[in-house]
């Protein structure tokens, strides 16, 4: 299969690549799946195809105003920005200074120009970053939490919304998430039981329990989610499942990539070995294998971070 698109096809591709079944790679099988892992993690860090921008929206709950910070899923791994949570881009009013300009002087676009007008909005803009600003926050992807500083009391409701901008991870195959749930057919609330299970999830997202499939509106917590409907039937200790992007599989950079760190462990296996003479007088040279492994480990890291990763600027916050 020289196009991957599962996880099995794709380690049997790396496999083939090192001369598999030709000649027997001596790494074990959870070696080869470690090494996989590994793969996957550098792609999904630091090369672009690896994650997704997504805007990701959240009501704010008393919990939240409570303890002055917000959930973001594991999927997450950047913050950009948070959008403000004003009114300042509304115009539904029609004593609205925009609104007013588009009915008097923009009506057809052809009576009057657009520039006073787009240097009005500008000016607008900027009266609304020195007064209100914009919303400062913290977050580190290995706490799965973001952190507002703002007055939480006077600067925001219960119920309002506001938007996050940031990248999520690419999950290339269909899985089965951490934990279990509980759902009912007249609740649109899944609870999980056990291992907290939302750090797979992202709002958007489409989990399938009990042959059903529902989109997630909303994650409240660790282990709550909102869906947008309740199932059809209740269910207890049910798995959820995930649908993935299986092309991530045949990406190019992920397949040599992988295939490298799996010749590294072959070599580091064979090092051990170094000088020993088998049947038939072959030498085995392990160290010759870590090398070369080494070396192409090298060129595609180096390689990924000159073409294929994001700007630096999603790393400032």
């Amino acid at each position: 299969m020289a196009a991957p698109a599962t996880r099995a096809q794709f380690k049997t591709y790396c496999l083939r690549k090192l001369g598999f079944p030709v000649i027997d790679i001596n790494v074990d099988d959870d070696q080869v799946e470690d090494r996989i892992d590994d793969a996957l993690q550098y792609f999904q860090d630091y090369h672009f195809d690896g994650t997704e921008k997504i805007y990701m929206k959240h009501r704010v709950t008393a919990e939240d105003i409570a303890r002055g910070w917000i959930y973001v899923p594991d999927a997450v791994t950047f913050v950009t920005r948070v959008l403000p949570f004003d009114d300042s881009n509304s115009s539904v009013n029609m004593f609205d200074l925009r609104y007013q300009l588009r009915l008097h002087d923009l009506y057809d676009f052809t009576s009057v120009s657009y520039v006073s007008y787009e240097i009005t909005m500008q000016h607008i803009a900027t009266l609304n970053l020195l007064f209100s600003g914009q919303p400062q926050f913290r977050f580190n992807r290995k706490q799965d939490k973001m952190y507002l500083d703002i007055d939480w009391v006077r600067d925001i409701e219960e119920g309002e919304y506001f938007v996050i901008e940031c990248y999520r991870k690419m999950a290339p195959d269909t899985f089965t998430a951490r934990g279990t749930a509980n759902v009912s057919s007249s609740s649109n609330t899944v609870v999980g039981t056990g291992t907290t299970f939302s750090g797979d999830f992202v709002e958007g997202d489409y989990v399938t329990i009990n042959s059903e499939t529902r989109r997630i509106v909303r994650i409240t917590s660790d282990s709550e989610m909102e869906i947008a409907g309740p199932y059809d039937a209740s269910a207890n200790g049910q798995t959820m499942t995930i649908s993935g992007n299986s092309q991530v599989w045949n990406d190019r950079t992920l397949k040599k990539y992988a295939t490298a760190l799996i010749k590294k462990q072959w070599g580091e296996n064979l090092k051990k070995f170094g000088g020993i003479q088998m049947p038939g007088g072959v030498t085995l040279n392990g160290k010759e294998i870590w090398d070369e492994a080494v070396e192409e480990i090298s060129k595609i890291e180096e390689d990924m971070e000159i073409y294929n990763v994001l700007p630096p600027e999603i790393m400032i916050g």
